[in-house]
Parts: structure tokens; C-alpha cells; sequence
């Protein structure tokens, strides 16, 4: 079954305001990386409401594989535009070769943890104070964090993700440097109060939002790249 027109196919936005709550997955499991696993099922979650609904239906239908891809494997070394590119190209070479919608699913859960790796502020070298300090922080807020409304354009983009995965990079790395304004690398420890008013609170917030977002517009993209090669399930069926 092709892809059907994303105007016809697309859902609503209407349930997702700003005021939208994350639903938490599973249970808590650390591992590396500037988010936890659980924190990355979070976003992939939320980014499931906001793709059209052919390719929604397809990742419903194959949970575990999702989650598996979504939730990552144990590597401190961050992602670079350049991994998921690759990523990227990975699954377009695997929708070609026909491969079952199973591995199909779980690559693009792999190419969502990328993408909201790219997002993290504090995700830009191994495993350092500062990154495991905010991911801890960010765990502990996962289920006050919101997502906000951003322009969908990867409905009428260009297919090549490159220019986007840059643009993600050098905002990343410009929010690494505000955050590190409120870290004191020498003692590990963090500056001032981390509430709810403070800049690393905000930063986590949009790195949040923003991971969901670009998640959701990554898939779409290489939906509209590949979708047509895809087996959908039957409606109705879990798989």
C-alpha cells in the first residue's frame, strides 16, 4: 500500500497543544548516552501522533522492534550529522531490498534515538560530569516536559535530510556552551539552583520538544523518500 497523500493522511495537531503531557514508558534503565532509554521512548512515543497515519499504524504494529531502536545500544560517543545521515541511508537501502517491516521498524526507531541525540545539549563527547548530571536532571523532570507546535517542513522539503542535520549540530552545540554556564567542569558539581525557572530547565525543555519534532519530521521525510516500498499492516491487524 503506497503512501496516501500526507494532506488527506496526516493527523490531526489538534489534541497535541502546548500544553500536552508525556506519557513515561516502561521502566527506569540507565544507559549511555545524554538521555536515558526510557527518556528516548518518551519522545518516540509523542512523535507517533504527529506522522501520517499509514506510517504510524506500521510502527504500532511492530512495538518491540521500535522500542528496541528507539531505546539504542550502549555507545558514549554522541552521534554526528554525518552517523545519521548514514542512518538515514541505511533504511532507504533496506526499504529498496524489501526487508520484513519488522527490521524496517526498528531502524527508524535507531534513526529517532539519533536524531534526539543530536537535540541534547549535553551529549557532545563520552561520557563526561556535566552529561551525566543533566541527563539525571532530565530524568527526574521527564514527566513535567511538553511538546510545543513547530512548522512541519519536511512536507515539502527536499529529501536530502544533510541541511537539517547540520542546522540541529550547530544549535546543539550553541546550547552546550549556555549550559555550561551554569556547570562547574573542575568539581563536578552544578551552578546555581536547577528549577523549574532556571536556563538548564528551559534548555531541557526545548531539547525535548525539539527531539520529538525532529523526530517526527525525519520520518516523515524518508516516508515520502520510501514509504511506497513498505508493508502496511492490514487495518485491524496488530501486525
Amino acid at each position: 500500500m503506497p503512501p496516501e497523500r500526507l494532506s488527506k493522511k496526516f493527523v490531526k495537531l489538534g489534541s497535541l497543544s502546548s500544553g500536552l503531557r508525556v506519557l513515561v514508558l516502561g521502566s527506569a534503565s540507565f544507559g549511555l548516552g545524554a538521555w536515558t532509554p526510557r527518556f528516548h521512548e518518551a519522545q518516540t512515543k509523542v512523535a507517533l501522533q504527529l506522522i501520517p497515519t499509514p506510517m504510524s499504524a506500521l510502527l504500532a504494529a511492530y512495538p518491540d522492534d521500535l522500542r528496541e531502536g528507539a531505546r539504542g545500544v550502549g555507545n558514549d560517543q554522541p552521534p554526528s550529522a554525518q552517523d545519521i545521515e548514514d542512518q538515514y541511508g541505511r533504511i532507504l537501502a533496506l526499504s529498496e531490498a524489501h526487508k520484513n517491516p519488522g527490521e524496517i521498524v526498528r531502524e527508524l526507531g535507531r534513526l529517532a534515538h539519533l536524531v534526539q541525540e543530536l537535540t541534547a545539549p549535553a551529549s557532545t563527547m563520552g561520557v563526561d560530569p556535566l552529561r551525566e548530571s543533566f541527563e539525571a536532571y532530565a530524568e527526574g523532570r521527564l514527566k513535567k516536559l511538553v511538546v510545543t507546535r513547530e512548522a512541519f517542513w519536511s512536507l515539502k522539503a527536499d529529501l536530502d535530510p544533510k541541511p537539517k542535520l547540520m542546522e540541529w549540530a550547530r544549535l546543539k552545540y550553541k546550547r552546550h556552551w549556555l549550559l555550561l554556564e551554569h556547570f562547574d567542569s573542575r568539581t563536578g558539581h552544578r551552578l546555581g539552583e536547577w528549577d523549574d525557572l532556571s536556563i538548564p530547565y528551559a534548555l531541557l525543555q526545548l531539547s525535548f520538544s525539539n527531539g520529538v519534532q525532529a523526530t517526527a519530521n525525519i520520518w516523515i521525510l524518508i516516508y515520502r523518500a520510501t514509504g511506497d516500498l513498505w508493508s502496511y499492516p492490514e487495518r485491524g491487524s496488530s501486525k
